[in-house]
């Protein structure tokens, strides 16, 4: 009787032949995760050109669950979110839209830190929201590479003023001028700003709870910042209007138990006023003067 034999696989062709199949059981999942993510992207699309953000998110959604590193899905479903959000929903279903918008925008920065496309997406998100403080931190975030940035100095000081924080802002636009010491616009701003904060009329009051000490340090600032602004361009006819409004306010709050000294307020303002009417008419006869392109051809 013949006896059988019987062979043994080497373990070796056996673990390979289960990597095979591992790797094409993988693959082909990925095949149809993308497949179905692709079918759910063109109905979020579709969905999106409607304004019909409510179905077209879930389906941008459902796709990123099934190509999570895609960073266009991610751009795309961010967008959908910024669409979707109602700048005048207090709910916490519409603020969250933009929480998770913006985590969108850090995660795909995160890979690309330089993309400014993206990086103009999340400030025009928390603008839009009124989200200030994170706009300054993203600004910040942005000054850490370049300290000097006249541009994000000025955008961080603007956006002080907009949450109403104007020391802050102050301090910012101080810093522009530091950094570009040609412009007389830095000073100019904090002047104007100063004045808007201060003045304060039965028709108009900015702040009505400011004390005498404190609109007295707004008023200082804010001349000591128009002076600056003058000594770098002295044909600025509005910081002269500006110091004009500025040393009336000084007379009306801060030297108001001082005739003496309310008077010589007084005396220097209509000094700054003439001098801002003086120059508006310089400007006009300059503009009147000039060869127009017509007549220059």
């Amino acid at each position: 009787m013949q006896s059988r034999r019987f062979y043994r696989t080497p373990s070796g062709i056996l673990v390979a032949l289960t990597a095979v199949g591992l790797v094409g059981s993988i693959g082909c999942r990925r095949f149809w995760n993308e497949l179905k993510a692709r079918q759910l992207i063109r109905e979020a699309k579709e969905f999106y050109q409607k304004e019909d953000y409510a179905d077209a998110c879930p389906r941008y959604e459902q796709a990123l669950q099934l190509m999570p590193d895609n960073l266009n899905l991610k751009r795309s479903l961010a967008y959908c979110y910024m669409a979707w959000y109602k700048p005048l929903d207090p709910s916490p279903e519409n603020q969250a839209l933009v929480d998770k918008a913006a985590q969108l925008f850090k995660e795909i920065l995160a890979l690309q830190p330089d993309n400014r496309r993206i990086q103009e997406d999340l400030m025009t998100l928390y603008l839009n929201a009124n989200r200030y403080t994170d706009a300054i931190d993203l600004l910040q975030q942005q000054l850490q590479s370049n300290p000097n940035d006249p541009d994000l100095l000025k955008n961080v000081a603007s956006l002080y003023v907009k949450a109403n924080q104007y020391d802050a802002a102050f301090d910012w636009y101080e810093k522009w001028g530091t950094v570009q010491r040609d412009t007389a616009e830095p000073w100019y701003i904090i002047g104007s700003l100063a004045w808007q904060k201060v003045y304060c009329a039965p028709a108009r009051c900015l702040d009505p709870t400011l004390s005498n000490e404190v609109r007295g340090e707004y008023i200082r600032r804010g001349i000591e910042a128009l002076q600056k602004a003058v000594q770098i361009d002295p044909e600025y006819a509005e910081a002269y209007a500006y110091l004009n409004l500025l040393y009336r306010e000084k007379a009306k709050w801060v030297d108001a138990s001082d005739p003496a000294k309310q008077q010589e307020d007084l005396q220097l303002a209509d000094q700054y006023r003439d001098k801002a009417q003086q120059l508006v008419e310089v400007r006009k006869k300059r503009k009147a003067e000039a060869p127009t392109a017509s007549s220059s051809q």
